[in-house]
């Protein structure tokens, strides 16, 4: 599905490519360049803007800022109890 994203296609759109290009997809995502994470991206970005504010010791991983957790993704409104939660831990 990460491909399909990234190429902008369909999943049906993907299934019609050969194996031989699929494998080089696969190859180019595995040694030269992963396709995008945005939500570790988005964490990464959220941590190193709190970072200065952050009590030393405190800082949050970009890891604490994935509310999707190893699950399916979640109803906007159960993301949005996530984040709070987070930023009321981030204030205790």
């Amino acid at each position: 599905m990460r491909l399909a994203g990234h190429l902008g296609k369909t999943l049906a759109e993907i299934d019609r490519m050969d194996s031989r290009e699929f494998s080089q997809w696969l190859a180019f995502s595995r040694w030269f360049s992963p396709l995008a994470d945005s939500w570790t991206q988005t964490g990464m970005l959220a941590s190193a803007m709190l970072a200065p504010y952050c009590p030393r010791g405190k800082v949050p991983s970009a890891s604490d800022f994935i509310p999707i957790e190893d699950k399916a993704p979640k109803h906007p409104n159960q993301i949005r109890e996530v984040l709070e939660q987070m930023k009321l831990d981030l204030e205790s």
